[in-house]
């Protein structure tokens, strides 16, 4: 909400020089500009082992660790699914358009976000007794449980930027609510991704609190904790989809905010990700609450009454 709220102040003070400027303008939109935050669920991403291998060529399970075909095995998909969107659109045949209940325009798109992360895990546990204590309440015994666990992580991250172009169609584009929609296709470019992979060994007193509980076992030598990085190339992708914007003035007759809009758009579509060894195509869907200005066209100062 406090990017949205920074975005909303450097646009309004960045258009309120115009308004000085408002007895040379014409009538006619002729530019939008917007910006917009939202979420968005394009990114999920699934890799095979094969993939993982790719990825992390030369990892090896050390043989000092206790891993097993009785371990458990994870894979899962974090995302951070936060964007921001800046637009500029031009509208076309801006002169036929005066009075008309529509309009066309071409936009261009800029923005960044947002972040996949996936990871592979695997974990094994060793428990063992090593201690029988009495409840002082009930008398009864209890167990306490030596754990010694190993656990091996691999770790991909990668956040994109996004470049696209789209038609739009708005609908009363002069009165106070006005609705839009169109069809974006937007290029996604993620600088060389993180991939990592952690090796860590641990052990764990269970059933006592560890601080006060002085074990009659040794606690067992453990490994160290071993992380690599490895080097990966540029990632792509491409979002296709289909907005739906509904947007109202801030007001009816001020020179000034009946051309700022607030709007609410959700678009729907097909996003493709494009990673190392795997095409990944997913339904998309993403919504965002985004704030516009609307610039008339300058006329030149030493227009004649006749070229008016």
């Amino acid at each position: 909400m406090k990017t949205f709220i920074s975005y909303a102040f450097l646009l309004i003070t960045g258009v309120s020089f115009s308004q000085k400027q408002d007895s040379i303008k014409g009538k006619t939109i002729s530019y939008v500009f917007k910006a917009g935050t939202g979420v968005i669920n394009a990114n999920k991403i699934a890799f095979s082992d094969d993939t993982w291998d790719q990825l992390t060529p030369g990892f090896q399970i050390p043989d000092s660790f206790l891993i097993n075909p009785n371990g458990t095995d994870y894979l899962g998909t974090k995302v951070d699914d936060g964007y921001t969107l800046f637009s500029f659109s031009f509208v076309n045949n801006k002169e036929k358009r005066a009075g008309k209940n529509f309009r066309f325009s071409t936009t261009i798109h800029f923005g960044y976000g947002p972040e996949a992360q996936v990871s592979r895990y695997w974990f094994h546990e060793i428990k063992t007794i090593i201690d029988t204590l009495n409840s002082s309440q009930t008398g009864n015994p209890y167990y306490v449980i030596g754990n010694r666990r190993q656990d091996i992580q691999k770790y991909y991250r990668v956040k994109s930027t996004m470049i696209g172009l789209g038609e739009r169609f708005a609908l009363r584009p002069d009165r106070i609510f006005q609705f839009e929609t169109g069809l974006d296709v937007y290029f996604l470019f993620a600088k060389p991704s993180v991939v990592q992979s952690q090796i860590r060994d641990n052990y764990y007193v269970e059933g006592v609190n560890e601080n006060n509980y002085q074990s009659p076992v040794p606690t067992p030598v453990l490994n160290e904790t071993q992380t690599t990085d490895y080097t990966a190339k540029m990632a792509k992708g491409l979002l296709v989809s289909v907005p739906f914007d509904i947007s109202f003035a801030l007001s009816k007759k001020n020179r000034f905010f009946k051309r700022v809009r607030l709007g609410l758009e959700v678009n729907y579509g097909i996003a493709f990700q494009f990673t190392p060894g795997k095409t990944s195509c997913n339904y998309s869907k993403n919504g965002a609450l985004n704030l516009r200005y609307e610039f008339f066209e300058f006329r030149r100062p030493f227009q004649s009454k006749s070229q008016k």
